[in-house]
């Protein structure tokens, strides 16, 4: 994996951060109720990756604007990336799932794992190429909503995957328990990432299922005026990054950027308009981090996936 010609990124020298003590914002004192086990978790759990959060946007400040154009090379050993357990780990939410055909049960208990483990390692690699987040494709896990474990990160990636393409029949229903975790983690600073749902009944979801977090909320549509799109890369235009079940059928055919289902960004956002949930929706970045080393998947999507992808999480260590 390396950057062309046309630059070298920041991170690329692989530099390490300094460290840096940041306290989360506390958003939640008048939200705990007795009885809430999740709520008397203390703030100062998530302090690790707050402390990597301004380390890394000390040197992002001083940091030349990286290149534009990534290219990725599958000849490259992965041991260069190392494997030591580092500050940053990506955590991928597993959910509970839509009950009905046989879906649920299916892969370790649903579609939350849609990807894994190939989508999470390799946008770690992107990662740690190309910023100086202390990182490497090791650092990746999935944790069950309601694990306390949580609390001690600052992002959250949940694939929405809904199979057959248009059903309910699989793809999140939140649990109480669930609702009550996600809340929380977003009121403390926490930044969730959906990704990966197509079509308009997967759209009505989204917003059902966000509705049960967040009843009191507004879902708004970012364009690409807004700073998560111009943090680290600019993007000027969101890209339909290919989905193997909808845009991709398995016989090697893609329809590229499918008018019947434009790109948009969706987010909810806290009460000084901080990002706390982004969803990706009709694009499918999981696909494109995944297929990375795929020769027949198009280089200009990988490419849009870790940028955007990129941005999403530098914006999440900045607020």
């Amino acid at each position: 994996m390396r950057l062309d010609n046309s630059g070298n990124g920041p991170g690329a020298s692989g530099a390490c951060l300094a460290r840096a003590s940041l306290t989360i914002r506390q958003h939640t004192a008048s939200r705990r109720r007795p009885g809430n086990d999740f709520a008397l978790i203390a703030t100062a759990a998530m302090r690790a990756a707050a402390a990597l959060a301004f380390a890394s946007l000390l040197l992002f400040a001083a940091a030349p604007a990286p290149a534009q154009s990534l290219r990725f090379d599958d000849r490259e050993d992965p041991s260069i990336y190392g494997d030591e357990i580092t500050e940053f780990t990506w955590v991928r939410g597993q959910y509970t799932n839509h009950g009905g055909a046989g879906f649920s049960y299916r892969r370790r208990g649903g579609w939350w794992d849609t990807d894994y483990p190939d989508s999470d390692e390799n946008f770690l690699r992107g990662v740690q190429r190309y910023t100086n987040i202390e990182t490497n494709p090791r650092n990746h896990t999935y944790l069950l909503l309601t694990d306390p474990r949580i609390f001690e990160h600052i992002f959250l990636y949940m694939n929405w995957k809904r199979v057959p393409i248009g059903s309910r029949y699989s793809g999140p229903n939140f649990s109480t328990d669930e609702i009550e975790v996600l809340r929380e983690f977003m009121f403390r600073g926490g930044f969730v990432l959906v990704d990966d749902f197509w079509g308009q009944p997967h759209l009505d979801d989204m917003y059902m299922e966000i509705a049960k977090i967040f009843p009191d909320r507004e879902v708004v549509k970012l364009d690409t005026s807004h700073e998560i799109f111009h943090i680290f890369f600019d993007i000027d235009e969101v890209a339909q990054v290919p989905g193997r079940m909808v845009t991709w059928d398995f016989g090697g055919y893609m329809n590229l950027d499918d008018p019947g289902y434009p790109p948009e960004i969706f987010a909810v956002l806290d009460d000084d308009g901080r990002i706390m949930l982004l969803a990706n929706y009709n694009s499918d970045l999981g696909d494109g981090w995944e297929h990375t080393f795929y020769a027949g998947y198009p280089t200009r999507y990988t490419n849009e996936a870790y940028k955007i992808g990129i941005n999403f999480l530098i914006y999440a260590f900045s607020h």
